[in-house]
């Protein structure tokens, strides 16, 4: 150490004296004692730099940055080399101090730097013939650069000559994935092909190589990849992935057994499920496509995902029109959840398809659910002509009979045997051409109310023109066809103008009520009763189909009064009802159909008291086969034809004494239970004929503000809310120009078709512009009319526009009608439609994507 000490002292004296040759002996002399002294190893770099003698210096340089790493002076050591050794050639240091650079680097988070410096130290190695320190450098300079294609591949080739096969395996595995990214499907394919090759028993490296031969169309090859993992996967993807691969190459039933066990555990693969129904059907193998529908059914429906399965089914089914065995699956949901716009369009179909393969026995029973569920469909006559000379005669003429008839019939009773070929027994009547006249009369004269009835004013006069041109003179012995004539405020050119009739009488709840405010009948239960009324008018209204209605009305009465059986019938006395519902109490069982016509009869035939209440005590078998001692009913009476349009009956099995507040009761929730059943046939009927074309189903904008006042005269009258949703596609405009009208117009139908089953039969669906929706919603309050949106708009998500293969996204404003004294029905509509077009400017203006509520000003 002394000798050390010595030579410092001499190389600083030469030094002061600029004897620089003789202070680089002594520098050296320090170095040979103590070969890692930094200050001589720093002053013989600088030295030799004063000297103009860089290689020199670079040595000496080196040294030191070796000397500094080792106790991590990382910092002084970067400034060292950046200064004094970056820019010297590559061979003047060896490798391991550029990888040892190159690392500092790495750690100062420099990725670019580092990468370049670990290719030199690799090239360096190589040459050397170090290939495992070269393949180190390689290995850094990957996870540097993860997305860099070429990267990857050259780690995977040099890991391959060093016989690293599962980091080369790795390396190609990513290569891969980048080449599949870039879409590059061939290169990608070759990478993951070498990367199996390399280890086989990799599960990783097989589940991609496999994904990669799936979408090369080789699902036999994919699934001989998987197969020597799957006994023991339980990884969703993997197993998705398998099923996917034995679908493909036509093992239905193995992938099948493999979804169904996954969406059980996993609660996954529900969307291979609906692919694989596909394929059985595509199969002609209906039967297990419905087996597996009615397993995904039971899932979905449980957690309240009806309208999701609904939604797929759709699609599954849509795709194929000739398989009936998904036809009847798809009409059997449809008419479950109540749904009988949607339940007749399948029902049209499934008659079709029964036509095509010659099943006239089950084309017979399509058309019978067809006539039931609406014999205004002109379309059913149609039906009914392919039919004759392969189905019975008597079956003809019965349902031809119930076509020229039919003026109010909804739905099919639950209560009466279903009729068949061959088996009815009532004697049918011929069709003449006189008949005919007088449907084509009924048909437009039914069409002119509705119209009327949606303040269509237009519509109206032109179906009363056609009347005048088709029956001349008409009116003078046709009473309906006159108050037609006064109402619309028209009259064909010769024919005298009458002044309007009287308004018509209350209905039989108001006069019921009249008579017993009159006479005092009322006890004090009567003030009970409002509250109740007003509460199961509501539910009956919130429903979407007449035979829900009459349902939640029987059910109601049943629970409320406490009675033994409770029941709701529509129909014209004298005839078997043609929409029934029956409440039971626990100890009761459903009465069949004929003895329910029997207690029909037998109330009818009663007098009625003072306030129309109809008593049946000790009736013989009417009561007792019913299990009923007594029974009360009201007659129901339609308002515009002042005629009796159905029943309400309860019955108790013990002696009863029946209350006037009863009859009352029962008589306010029959005519609501009445005029809602109208409203709901009639806002069907009117979008039929009201709608702009048959393809989306929608009614045209001309329609919407006529919709709009008659749901606002309803909603001021019954004190109900009304609310407004329009859904518009972003940036509509801007794709309409780029894109064209048709395929915009293509792409509002289909989302329309998509979206109205979400909405109840009540709302009301409008096509509002080229790129909108609109949504009338009565009885529907603010936060109904929000969560209604959200769903719409989720439902849209996953729906393809023809001209990309991205999804659209959708905007929506919501407003909810203003409720104030003051308001006229016109007031509160323009209001409405006011907020709703600032609504959807606003969601524009931020962006899309996005519901925005504007909720009426304060009163």
């Amino acid at each position: 150490m002394a000798d050390v000490t010595k030579h410092l002292e001499r190389a600083k004296k030469f030094l002061e004296k600029n004897r620089v040759e003789d202070a680089i002996e002594a520098y050296l002399s320090v170095l040979e004692e103590a070969p890692s002294h930094m200050e001589a190893t720093q002053a013989l770099g600088d030295l030799y730099a004063r000297r103009e003698q860089p290689d020199r210096a670079a040595v000496y340089y080196g040294m030191f940055f070796d000397l500094l790493v080792d106790p991590k002076d990382e910092t002084k050591a970067l400034a060292i080399y950046n200064r004094f050794l970056k820019h010297s050639s590559a061979q003047q240091q060896p490798p391991e101090r550029i990888a040892r650079y190159a690392f500092l680097q790495q750690k100062q988070n420099r990725t670019e730097e580092a990468g370049e410096q670990y290719g030199k130290a690799a090239e360096l190695f190589t040459a050397a013939g170090r290939e495992e320190d070269a393949l180190f450098c390689w290995e850094r300079i990957a996870q540097l650069e993860p997305d860099n294609l070429s990267r990857q591949v050259k780690l995977a080739d040099v890991a391959e000559k060093n016989g690293r096969n599962m980091l080369a395996a790795r390396a190609l595995l990513r290569a891969g994935q980048l080449a599949s990214a870039s879409g590059a499907a061939d290169e990608s394919l070759k990478y993951l092909q070498r990367a199996h090759g390399l280890a086989p028993q990799e599960r990783s490296v097989a589940l991609l190589f496999a994904a990669a031969r799936l979408r090369k169309g080789e699902a036999a090859e994919a699934a001989k990849l998987l197969e020597p993992f799957s006994a023991t996967e339980a990884d969703p993807v993997f197993l998705e992935t398998f099923a996917d691969a034995l679908m493909r190459s036509g093992h239905l039933d193995r992938a099948r057994g493999i979804l169904e066990k996954l969406l059980q555990e996993k609660n996954a693969g529900l969307g291979r499920l609906f692919q694989l129904a596909d394929l059985y059907v595509a199969g002609k193998n209906g039967g297990k496509a419905v087996e597996v529908l009615t397993f995904l059914k039971k899932r979905m429906l449980a957690q309240k995902r009806q309208n999701e399965f609904a939604a797929q089914l759709d699609d599954v089914a849509g795709r194929h029109p000739d398989s009936s065995e998904l036809l009847e699956f798809w009409a059997a949901l449809y008419n479950e959840l109540n749904r009988e716009s949607k339940y007749f369009e399948i029902m049209i179909r499934l008659f079709d398809a029964y036509m095509t393969r010659g099943e006239v026995r089950k084309a017979c029973d399509a058309l019978e659910r067809l006539v039931d569920i609406d014999a205004y469909d002109y379309r059913n006559q149609e039906r009914l002509e392919r039919l004759k000379g392969k189905a019975d005669d008597a079956y003809l003429r019965r349902v031809a009979s119930r076509l020229t008839k039919s003026g109010t019939n909804i739905s099919a009773p639950d209560t009466t045997p279903q009729a068949g070929p061959g088996r009815s027994k009532e004697p049918a009547q011929p069709v003449t051409e006189e008949g005919q006249k007088m449907q084509t009369l009924e048909d437009l004269i039914v069409q002119t109310e509705i119209f009327l009835q949606y303040s269509l004013q237009a519509k109206a006069v032109d179906r009363l023109q056609k009347i005048a041109e088709l029956f001349p003179g008409e009116e003078e012995k046709n009473e309906r066809l006159r108050n037609l004539y006064q109402t619309a405020n028209w009259w064909p050119k010769g024919a005298p103008v009458k002044k309007a009739e009287a308004p018509r009488p209350a209905g039989a709840a108001e006069q019921a009520a009249g008579s017993a405010a009159k006479t005092g009948a009322f006890s004090a239960d009567t003030l009970r009763d409002l509250s109740k009324i007003s509460e199961i008018n509501q539910k009956i209204f919130r429903q979407q189909t007449p035979r829900a209605m009459l349902n939640t009305a029987v059910n109601e009465v049943g629970e409320y009064l406490l009675v033994s059986r409770a029941l709701a019938v529509i129909g014209a006395p004298g005839r078997p009802p043609d929409l029934a519902a029956e409440f039971c109490a626990p100890n009761m069982k459903p009465a069949p159909g004929a003895q329910v016509v029997f207690l029909l009869a037998q109330v009818e035939k009663t007098t009625g008291d003072e306030l129309g209440g109809l008593v049946v005590e000790n009736a013989g078998t009417a009561l007792s086969d019913l299990g009923l001692r007594t029974a009360l009913g009201v007659k129901i009476t339609d308002r515009e034809t002042q005629q009796v349009a159905g029943m309400v009956i309860v019955g108790q099995s013990e002696a009863r004494k029946w209350k006037p507040n009863e009859t009352y009761f029962l008589q306010a929730i029959g005519d609501q239970m009445l005029m809602s059943v109208s409203h709901t046939r009639l806002r069907s009927l009117v979008r039929r004929m009201g709608v702009s074309d048959e393809r989306s189903g929608l009614l045209s904008r001309s329609s919407y503000q006529s919709c709009l006042l008659t749901e606002a005269d309803r909603a001021r009258t019954q004190g109900t809310p009304l609310s407004l949703t329009i859904v518009q596609i972003d940036r509509g405009a801007e794709i309409a120009r780029q894109q064209g009208e048709s395929p915009m117009e293509r792409f509002l139908e289909q989302l329309a078709r998509s979206l109205q089953p979400i909405v109840r039969q009540n709302d009301v669906a409008v096509k509002y512009t080229s790129w909108s929706l609109a949504f009338i919603l009565p009885d529907t309050a603010l936060a109904g009319a929000q969560n209604l949106a959200d769903k719409l708009r989720r439902a849209a998500s996953g729906i393809r526009p023809p001209w990309d293969s991205t999804s659209i996204t959708l905007s929506a404003g919501i407003v909810e009608a203003l409720a104030k004294p003051d308001y006229e029905s016109e007031d509160i509509v323009t209001d409405l439609m006011n907020r709703a077009e600032f609504s959807v400017e606003e969601a524009r203006k931020r962006g899309g994507d996005t519901v925005v509520t504007v909720e009426a000003p304060k009163v």
